[in-house]
Parts: C-alpha cells; sequence; structure tokens
C-alpha cells in the first residue's frame, strides 16, 4: 500500500468517524429530564452543551426562546463532541491535502478546513443559549454564534469547492450539490421571521446537518473507491 493510499484510507475513516455526532446527540439529549424531552423541532442544536439548567424558557418572555426547555445533564459530552467534530476536519485535510488538485480551489481546501475547525472549537469551549437570557455571558453570547457560522459557512464552502473539482463524478457531485441546498434552505428559513413554516430548531438542523452528512458519505466514497478521487477528474 502506497503512502498516498494510506493517508487517503486513514482521512476517509476520520470523515467516517463524525457519525459520532449523531451517537453523541443522542445519547446526550435522551438525558434530557423527565418528562420534559429534548425537542428536535424546538430545541437548538447549542442547547445540548449548555452547562446551566435554565428549565422553562417561557420565564424570559422572548418569542425566540420561549418554546424552549433547557436542562442538559450531559451538557460536557455534547461540548466535547464539537470540539472533535472540529479536530477530525483538520485532521482530514492535513492527510488528504496532498491528493488535491495544486489548483487554487484545491489549495483553498485545507484552510476553509482550519476555519472550520475553529468555529466548533468555539461552539465547544462556548456554549450558546445562556447568553441568550438577562444576566447571562456576553462573550459567550458573541463566541457562540461567530463560531456556529463559521462552521456553517466554510461547511458550505468546502461542499460547493468539491462538487465543482470532482464534477464529473456525477452521482457523487449530485448528492453534494443536493445537500449542498438543503443548508442553503435552512439558512434562508433561519434568517425569515416564519422559518417557512419550520420550527426554528427544525431550520438550524437543515441548514447544519448536510455538512455532516456531506462528511460521513465522502468518507464512505473514498473508502470504497479510493483511486477514482484520488487525482481531480474535472477540467
Amino acid at each position: 500500500m502506497t503512502t498516498s493510499s494510506t493517508r487517503q484510507k486513514v482521512g476517509a475513516a476520520l470523515l467516517v468517524l463524525t457519525i459520532s455526532y449523531y451517537v453523541v446527540e443522542l445519547i446526550v439529549a435522551s438525558r434530557w429530564p423527565v418528562p420534559h424531552a429534548y425537542s428536535w423541532a424546538q430545541n437548538m442544536i447549542s442547547d445540548l452543551g449548555v452547562p446551566e439548567c435554565l428549565a422553562d424558557m417561557h420565564k424570559y418572555g422572548d418569542s425566540a426562546l420561549s418554546g424552549r426547555y433547557i436542562c442538559s445533564p450531559w451538557h460536557a459530552l455534547m461540548s466535547a463532541e464539537f470540539v472533535l467534530l472540529g479536530i477530525l476536519i483538520l485532521a482530514t485535510a492535513i492527510l488528504l491535502s496532498p491528493l488535491l488538485p495544486k489548483t487554487p480551489l484545491g489549495k483553498a481546501l485545507p484552510y476553509l478546513a482550519a476555519i472550520n475547525c475553529l468555529g466548533m472549537v468555539l461552539v465547544g469551549t462556548f456554549p450558546g443559549s445562556a447568553g441568550e437570557i438577562p444576566g447571562g455571558s456576553r462573550f459567550r453570547a458573541v463566541a457562540h454564534p461567530v463560531g456556529a457560522y463559521l462552521e456553517l459557512l466554510t461547511g458550505i464552502a468546502i461542499m460547493a469547492i468539491v462538487a465543482y473539482l470532482y464534477w464529473s463524478h456525477r452521482a457523487y457531485t449530485a448528492i453534494t450539490l443536493a445537500l449542498l441546498a438543503a443548508s442553503l434552505v435552512g439558512v434562508v428559513a433561519g434568517l425569515t421571521t416564519t422559518h417557512l413554516g419550520m420550527e426554528p430548531g427544525a431550520a438550524v438542523r437543515l441548514a447544519i446537518d448536510p455538512f455532516v452528512w456531506w462528511r460521513i458519505m465522502t468518507g464512505v466514497a473514498l473508502l470504497l473507491a479510493p483511486a477514482r478521487f484520488a487525482t481531480r477528474r474535472a477540467s
């Protein structure tokens, strides 16, 4: 086995390991205090990592918060998972960078991955939600969304660039573009007052999760057909 193929396999395995996000999410959500089950539609993803038990958000009187109950006993596990996701994408970029096209867009991917990593580290290190309430940490209220937007925007950019660089892999590119489109719909929904008919938590998931799915899909594709992605196939 050549060094390049070994790097590709390890990088692909790290991408597949991104599935740990969903495993940890399910575990942490299951620890939500009864009878207030975690709402996959109303609660934000970041609510799982909030260390404070804020309970019923109705008491804060803000319509943006009132539909949520926040109390995550296993918050530390979720925050650690956010940081791990960032480390995984950066490690993958380092491993696969020699195999990427030697073009400006190909060279930009590791830098975007590094920014994505930074965003996830901020998300995990400075949990969200508490800064939304009266008396909450102003620094956390800024650092957390900055990290979330860095992760979101770089994730969208990475998917778009890879779709362009490997457009000749028709099925792979089609799925990538579909996930990219879903993420953009989620972004638009999150920015509108009606959320396009979705609950706010669902809109956030639609914006964020496609990049997670894409990472898993890409890892599987690299493991199943490594030679096809070893060199650039687009003109």
